[in-house]
Protein backbone atom coordinates (compact mmCIF):
# COMPACT_ATOMS: atom_id res chain seq x y z
CA UNK A 1 0.00 0.00 0.00
CA UNK A 2 1.42 3.52 -0.73
CA UNK A 3 0.89 6.87 1.20
CA UNK A 4 0.42 10.00 0.45
CA UNK A 5 0.59 13.01 2.29
CA UNK A 6 -1.34 15.93 1.87
CA UNK A 7 0.97 18.67 0.49
CA UNK A 8 -2.25 21.77 0.50
CA UNK A 9 -0.50 23.21 3.92
CA UNK A 10 3.13 23.14 5.14
CA UNK A 11 4.99 24.16 7.82
CA UNK A 12 8.85 25.23 7.75
CA UNK A 13 11.20 25.66 10.53
CA UNK A 14 14.67 26.78 9.27
CA UNK A 15 17.27 26.34 12.48
CA UNK A 16 19.11 30.08 11.63
CA UNK A 17 21.02 30.15 15.01
CA UNK A 18 20.59 27.24 16.96
CA UNK A 19 20.06 26.53 20.51
CA UNK A 20 21.79 27.97 23.86
CA UNK A 21 20.85 24.68 25.51
CA UNK A 22 21.43 20.79 24.84
CA UNK A 23 18.81 19.54 26.74
CA UNK A 24 18.71 16.09 27.54
CA UNK A 25 15.24 15.49 27.15
CA UNK A 26 15.23 17.14 23.38
CA UNK A 27 13.48 14.81 20.75
CA UNK A 28 15.11 17.34 18.34
CA UNK A 29 18.84 15.93 19.18
CA UNK A 30 21.65 18.01 19.54
CA UNK A 31 22.16 19.44 15.78
CA UNK A 32 24.82 21.87 15.77
CA UNK A 33 24.05 25.53 15.97
CA UNK A 34 24.90 27.76 12.94
CA UNK A 35 24.10 31.17 11.68
CA UNK A 36 21.97 31.31 8.70
CA UNK A 37 21.01 34.66 7.23
CA UNK A 38 17.92 36.91 6.24
CA UNK A 39 18.81 36.51 2.71
CA UNK A 40 19.33 32.57 3.10
CA UNK A 41 15.26 32.45 4.86
CA UNK A 42 14.50 34.38 2.05
CA UNK A 43 15.23 32.17 -0.42
CA UNK A 44 14.26 28.87 1.23
CA UNK A 45 10.69 30.22 1.56
CA UNK A 46 10.81 31.29 -2.46
CA UNK A 47 11.56 27.46 -2.63
CA UNK A 48 8.89 26.26 -1.28
CA UNK A 49 6.67 28.88 -2.62
CA UNK A 50 7.77 28.64 -6.27
CA UNK A 51 7.52 24.92 -5.79
CA UNK A 52 4.99 23.06 -8.24
CA UNK A 53 4.15 19.42 -8.31
CA UNK A 54 3.55 17.27 -11.34
CA UNK A 55 -0.18 18.85 -12.09
CA UNK A 56 1.38 22.45 -11.78
CA UNK A 57 -0.31 22.18 -8.08
CA UNK A 58 1.72 24.44 -5.39
CA UNK A 59 1.19 24.13 -1.66
CA UNK A 60 -1.49 26.46 -0.85
CA UNK A 61 -0.33 27.36 2.62
CA UNK A 62 2.66 28.07 4.14
CA UNK A 63 4.26 28.61 7.22
CA UNK A 64 7.95 29.99 7.58
CA UNK A 65 9.64 29.90 11.10
CA UNK A 66 12.66 31.58 11.41
CA UNK A 67 13.67 29.00 14.34
CA UNK A 68 13.52 24.96 15.01
CA UNK A 69 14.89 24.14 18.52
CA UNK A 70 14.72 27.80 20.46
CA UNK A 71 12.43 30.53 19.56
CA UNK A 72 13.47 34.30 19.41
CA UNK A 73 17.61 32.96 20.13
CA UNK A 74 18.45 35.72 17.62
CA UNK A 75 18.85 39.32 18.54
CA UNK A 76 17.00 40.44 15.54
CA UNK A 77 13.80 38.18 16.62
CA UNK A 78 11.47 41.42 16.42
CA UNK A 79 12.71 41.72 12.65
CA UNK A 80 12.50 38.16 11.68
CA UNK A 81 8.79 37.47 12.99
CA UNK A 82 7.57 40.37 10.73
CA UNK A 83 9.63 38.59 7.92
CA UNK A 84 7.99 35.29 9.30
CA UNK A 85 4.71 37.13 8.55
CA UNK A 86 5.61 38.60 5.53
CA UNK A 87 6.99 35.47 3.74
CA UNK A 88 3.85 33.00 5.23
CA UNK A 89 0.23 32.93 4.28
CA UNK A 90 -1.77 34.89 6.21
CA UNK A 91 -2.59 33.84 9.20
CA UNK A 92 0.28 30.49 8.84
CA UNK A 93 2.48 32.64 11.17
CA UNK A 94 2.35 31.23 14.38
CA UNK A 95 3.20 31.76 18.28
CA UNK A 96 3.41 28.56 20.50
CA UNK A 97 3.23 28.30 24.26
CA UNK A 98 7.19 28.81 23.98
CA UNK A 99 9.39 31.28 24.46
CA UNK A 100 13.17 31.58 24.46
CA UNK A 101 13.82 30.92 28.77
CA UNK A 102 17.62 32.17 28.01
CA UNK A 103 16.35 35.71 26.14
CA UNK A 104 13.92 36.04 29.02
CA UNK A 105 16.43 35.72 31.30
CA UNK A 106 18.99 37.86 29.49
CA UNK A 107 16.79 40.39 27.42
CA UNK A 108 15.01 42.87 30.05
CA UNK A 109 12.84 43.98 27.22
CA UNK A 110 11.49 40.47 26.00
CA UNK A 111 9.05 39.68 27.86
CA UNK A 112 7.18 42.75 27.26
CA UNK A 113 7.21 42.19 23.46
CA UNK A 114 6.75 38.63 24.03
CA UNK A 115 3.41 39.64 25.79
CA UNK A 116 1.78 41.51 23.35
CA UNK A 117 1.27 38.41 21.21
CA UNK A 118 -0.57 35.45 21.80
CA UNK A 119 -0.58 32.97 23.35
CA UNK A 120 0.27 34.62 26.50
CA UNK A 121 1.72 31.33 28.11
CA UNK A 122 5.23 30.00 28.56
CA UNK A 123 6.32 26.84 28.81
CA UNK A 124 9.81 26.68 31.79
CA UNK A 125 11.02 23.60 31.66
CA UNK A 126 12.54 21.36 35.09
CA UNK A 127 14.99 18.40 35.96
CA UNK A 128 14.48 19.00 39.87
CA UNK A 129 16.74 21.65 41.33
CA UNK A 130 19.24 23.30 40.43
CA UNK A 131 21.91 20.94 40.12
CA UNK A 132 19.70 18.73 38.06
CA UNK A 133 18.37 21.01 36.00
CA UNK A 134 21.88 22.48 34.98
CA UNK A 135 22.82 18.87 34.55
CA UNK A 136 19.35 18.38 32.14
CA UNK A 137 19.91 22.06 30.20
CA UNK A 138 23.89 20.96 29.53
CA UNK A 139 24.54 24.61 30.71
CA UNK A 140 25.71 25.95 33.83
CA UNK A 141 23.13 28.69 35.77
CA UNK A 142 20.32 27.52 33.29
CA UNK A 143 17.86 26.89 36.42
CA UNK A 144 18.71 30.38 37.69
CA UNK A 145 17.46 31.69 34.10
CA UNK A 146 14.45 29.61 34.33
CA UNK A 147 13.64 30.94 37.70
CA UNK A 148 14.37 34.37 36.06
CA UNK A 149 12.62 33.50 32.93
CA UNK A 150 9.20 32.75 35.20
CA UNK A 151 9.41 36.00 37.29
CA UNK A 152 9.63 38.10 33.40
CA UNK A 153 6.76 36.17 32.51
CA UNK A 154 4.41 37.24 35.95
CA UNK A 155 5.27 40.71 35.47
CA UNK A 156 4.57 40.97 31.76
CA UNK A 157 1.36 39.34 32.34
CA UNK A 158 2.68 35.95 30.92
CA UNK A 159 1.76 32.76 32.74
CA UNK A 160 4.11 29.98 33.21
CA UNK A 161 3.54 26.30 32.60
CA UNK A 162 6.46 25.28 34.34
CA UNK A 163 7.27 21.27 33.01
CA UNK A 164 9.09 18.43 35.39
CA UNK A 165 10.88 15.75 34.09
CA UNK A 166 11.32 12.85 36.38
CA UNK A 167 14.40 10.97 36.38
CA UNK A 168 15.93 8.68 38.99
CA UNK A 169 18.56 11.76 39.61
CA UNK A 170 15.71 13.84 41.14
CA UNK A 171 13.32 11.48 42.84
CA UNK A 172 15.16 12.61 46.83
CA UNK A 173 14.38 16.36 45.64
CA UNK A 174 10.48 16.51 44.77
CA UNK A 175 9.05 17.95 47.70
CA UNK A 176 12.09 20.31 47.70
CA UNK A 177 10.68 21.27 44.14
CA UNK A 178 7.05 21.98 45.13
CA UNK A 179 8.21 24.02 48.30
CA UNK A 180 9.76 26.27 45.22
CA UNK A 181 6.04 26.13 43.69
CA UNK A 182 4.75 27.47 47.04
CA UNK A 183 7.62 30.05 47.53
CA UNK A 184 7.11 31.49 44.99
CA UNK A 185 3.50 31.97 45.07
CA UNK A 186 3.11 30.89 41.63
CA UNK A 187 -0.98 29.77 41.86
CA UNK A 188 -1.82 32.98 43.42
CA UNK A 189 0.37 35.03 41.20
CA UNK A 190 -1.16 33.76 38.31
CA UNK A 191 -4.70 34.09 39.59
CA UNK A 192 -3.74 37.65 39.58
CA UNK A 193 -3.25 38.09 35.97
CA UNK A 194 -5.84 36.25 35.38
CA UNK A 195 -4.57 32.89 34.28
CA UNK A 196 -4.21 29.95 36.10
CA UNK A 197 -1.04 28.42 36.98
CA UNK A 198 -0.51 24.96 35.94
CA UNK A 199 2.92 22.21 36.52
CA UNK A 200 3.48 19.09 34.39
CA UNK A 201 4.90 15.94 35.99
CA UNK A 202 6.60 14.23 32.89
CA UNK A 203 9.08 11.00 31.86
CA UNK A 204 11.36 11.68 28.66
CA UNK A 205 10.50 10.42 25.19
CA UNK A 206 13.08 7.98 24.61
CA UNK A 207 14.02 9.66 21.01
CA UNK A 208 16.91 12.36 20.28
CA UNK A 209 18.80 13.10 23.42
CA UNK A 210 16.33 10.82 25.47
CA UNK A 211 17.42 7.71 24.58
CA UNK A 212 20.82 8.35 25.73
CA UNK A 213 19.28 8.91 29.44
CA UNK A 214 16.73 5.92 29.07
CA UNK A 215 18.12 4.15 31.75
CA UNK A 216 17.05 6.81 34.72
CA UNK A 217 13.43 6.59 33.41
CA UNK A 218 11.48 5.76 36.99
CA UNK A 219 9.93 2.89 37.09
CA UNK A 220 7.40 1.46 38.72
CA UNK A 221 8.96 1.18 42.53
CA UNK A 222 9.45 4.58 42.11
CA UNK A 223 6.09 6.18 41.98
CA UNK A 224 5.98 6.09 46.06
CA UNK A 225 8.79 8.47 46.19
CA UNK A 226 6.47 11.18 44.47
CA UNK A 227 4.70 13.28 46.70
CA UNK A 228 1.30 13.16 46.63
CA UNK A 229 0.80 16.49 47.34
CA UNK A 230 2.32 17.45 44.14
CA UNK A 231 0.59 14.81 41.64
CA UNK A 232 -2.40 16.83 43.53
CA UNK A 233 -1.46 20.17 41.94
CA UNK A 234 0.06 18.70 38.81
CA UNK A 235 -2.40 18.68 35.76
CA UNK A 236 -2.42 15.72 34.89
CA UNK A 237 -0.96 14.00 37.79
CA UNK A 238 0.87 10.74 36.98
CA UNK A 239 -1.03 10.14 33.78
CA UNK A 240 2.08 11.08 31.77
CA UNK A 241 4.24 8.79 33.26
CA UNK A 242 2.16 5.89 31.89
CA UNK A 243 2.46 2.36 32.77
CA UNK A 244 4.88 -0.14 33.02
CA UNK A 245 7.02 -1.78 29.38
CA UNK A 246 6.32 -5.28 31.17
CA UNK A 247 2.14 -4.23 30.71
CA UNK A 248 2.21 -2.17 27.91
CA UNK A 249 3.91 -5.12 25.64
CA UNK A 250 0.91 -7.52 26.52
CA UNK A 251 -0.84 -5.17 24.37
CA UNK A 252 1.71 -4.01 21.62
CA UNK A 253 2.71 -7.55 21.32
CA UNK A 254 -0.81 -8.52 20.11
CA UNK A 255 -1.21 -5.33 17.87
CA UNK A 256 -0.63 -6.27 13.82
CA UNK A 257 -1.48 -2.31 13.05
CA UNK A 258 2.00 -0.43 12.21
CA UNK A 259 2.88 2.90 14.19
CA UNK A 260 0.93 5.19 12.33
CA UNK A 261 2.76 8.48 14.29
CA UNK A 262 0.75 11.54 12.56
CA UNK A 263 1.08 15.10 13.76
CA UNK A 264 -1.80 17.40 13.05
CA UNK A 265 -0.07 20.46 11.32
CA UNK A 266 2.44 18.61 9.15
CA UNK A 267 5.93 21.00 9.36
CA UNK A 268 9.33 20.12 7.83
CA UNK A 269 12.61 21.52 9.49
CA UNK A 270 15.81 22.35 8.25
CA UNK A 271 18.64 22.72 9.85
CA UNK A 272 22.10 24.92 9.58
CA UNK A 273 23.71 21.92 7.29
CA UNK A 274 20.16 22.31 5.14
CA UNK A 275 19.28 18.56 5.68
CA UNK A 276 15.71 18.53 5.78
CA UNK A 277 13.60 16.49 8.12
CA UNK A 278 9.60 15.54 8.78
CA UNK A 279 8.29 16.60 12.06
CA UNK A 280 7.37 13.03 12.59
CA UNK A 281 9.82 11.99 14.93
CA UNK A 282 13.55 12.37 16.11
CA UNK A 283 15.58 14.02 13.23
CA UNK A 284 17.69 11.22 12.48
CA UNK A 285 19.13 9.76 9.39
CA UNK A 286 16.24 6.88 9.02
CA UNK A 287 13.87 10.01 9.04
CA UNK A 288 16.15 12.58 6.20
CA UNK A 289 14.17 13.28 3.53
CA UNK A 290 17.74 14.56 1.77
CA UNK A 291 19.56 18.02 1.55
CA UNK A 292 18.00 21.07 0.36
CA UNK A 293 21.15 22.15 -1.53
CA UNK A 294 22.58 18.94 -2.89
CA UNK A 295 18.48 17.13 -3.39
CA UNK A 296 16.70 19.38 -4.55
CA UNK A 297 13.64 20.80 -2.88
CA UNK A 298 11.54 18.72 -5.85
CA UNK A 299 13.30 15.24 -4.38
CA UNK A 300 12.58 16.05 -1.22
CA UNK A 301 8.82 17.47 -1.27
CA UNK A 302 8.43 14.14 -3.69
CA UNK A 303 10.15 11.86 -0.85
CA UNK A 304 8.00 13.54 2.32
CA UNK A 305 4.76 13.10 -0.13
CA UNK A 306 5.04 9.23 -0.53
CA UNK A 307 6.93 8.89 2.62
CA UNK A 308 9.82 7.37 1.01
CA UNK A 309 12.28 7.32 3.77
CA UNK A 310 12.95 4.21 5.83
CA UNK A 311 11.82 5.77 8.84
CA UNK A 312 8.34 7.15 6.98
CA UNK A 313 7.93 3.73 5.67
CA UNK A 314 7.83 1.62 8.71
CA UNK A 315 5.88 3.65 10.47
CA UNK A 316 3.08 3.00 7.96
CA UNK A 317 3.75 -0.42 7.23
CA UNK A 318 5.91 -2.39 9.87
CA UNK A 319 3.56 -4.02 12.63
CA UNK A 320 3.80 -2.91 16.29
CA UNK A 321 3.55 -6.47 17.83
CA UNK A 322 6.80 -6.71 15.42
CA UNK A 323 8.59 -4.09 16.89
CA UNK A 324 7.62 -5.27 20.39
CA UNK A 325 8.64 -8.93 20.33
CA UNK A 326 12.05 -7.21 18.87
CA UNK A 327 12.97 -4.95 20.85
CA UNK A 328 10.42 -5.47 24.38
CA UNK A 329 11.31 -6.48 27.67
CA UNK A 330 8.82 -8.23 29.39
CA UNK A 331 10.64 -8.14 32.46
CA UNK A 332 10.57 -4.07 32.91
CA UNK A 333 9.11 -2.07 35.00
CA UNK A 334 9.98 1.04 33.61
CA UNK A 335 7.42 3.60 33.47
CA UNK A 336 6.04 4.77 29.66
CA UNK A 337 3.22 6.36 27.90
CA UNK A 338 2.31 3.44 25.41
CA UNK A 339 3.20 6.19 22.17
CA UNK A 340 6.95 6.71 23.83
CA UNK A 341 7.60 2.94 24.54
CA UNK A 342 6.91 3.04 20.69
CA UNK A 343 8.86 5.52 19.84
CA UNK A 344 11.88 4.06 21.68
CA UNK A 345 11.34 0.67 19.36
CA UNK A 346 11.38 2.72 15.98
CA UNK A 347 14.58 4.23 17.60
CA UNK A 348 16.05 0.86 18.08
CA UNK A 349 14.52 -0.07 14.65
CA UNK A 350 16.35 2.35 12.75
CA UNK A 351 20.10 2.12 15.03
CA UNK A 352 19.54 -1.63 13.70
CA UNK A 353 18.65 -0.28 10.22
CA UNK A 354 21.81 1.53 9.93
CA UNK A 355 23.92 -1.05 11.47
CA UNK A 356 22.31 -3.18 8.46
CA UNK A 357 19.98 -5.33 10.06
CA UNK A 358 16.40 -6.00 9.13
CA UNK A 359 13.55 -7.59 10.56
Amino acid sequence: MSYRFDLSNLGVMVDMAGCPNRCRHCWLGSHRNGHLSVSAFRNISEQFRNWRDENGMAIKELGFFSWWREPDYRSDYKELWRLEQELSSPGCAQRFELLSTWRLAHDKDYANWAAALEPKACQVTFFGMEDNTDWGMRRNGAFMDQLTATERCLSAGIVPRWQLFITKRCLNELDEFLRLIYDLNLFKRCKKIGRKFEVFIGGIAPEGNGYEIDGLRPDESDLNLIPKELLAVSREGLAMLGQSESKLLKELAESDTPPNIYVNSPCLAINADYDVYPNIAEPTEWWRLGNLKTDGIDRILKRYRDEATPGMSINRTLPTSVLAKTYGDPNSKKLYDKSDLITRFMHQWGVDYMKGKVI
